[in-house]
């Protein structure tokens, strides 16, 4: 069985606690850090300008493929 990727584990944990469930427990359960967490939780509200910009790539190239 393939191991799931680290940041979609942090985004069942973003999901799982805005049902009231304890980011600790949920780090503790998904087997991530909770330092490690709250790095991917920031870059997420404020993404990087590479990230900005493949975006805009991925979208040209979605374009292409239309």
């Amino acid at each position: 069985m393939e191991e799931v990727p680290t940041h979609k584990k942090y985004g069942v944990v973003k999901e799982m606690s805005e049902g009231n469930y304890s980011i600790q427990l949920l780090c503790k359960i998904a087997q991530v850090s909770k330092s490690g967490y709250y790095e991917w939780l920031k870059r997420q509200e404020s993404p990087t300008k590479k990230q900005l910009e493949d975006e805009e790539i991925k979208k040209k190239i979605m374009e292409c493929y239309k």
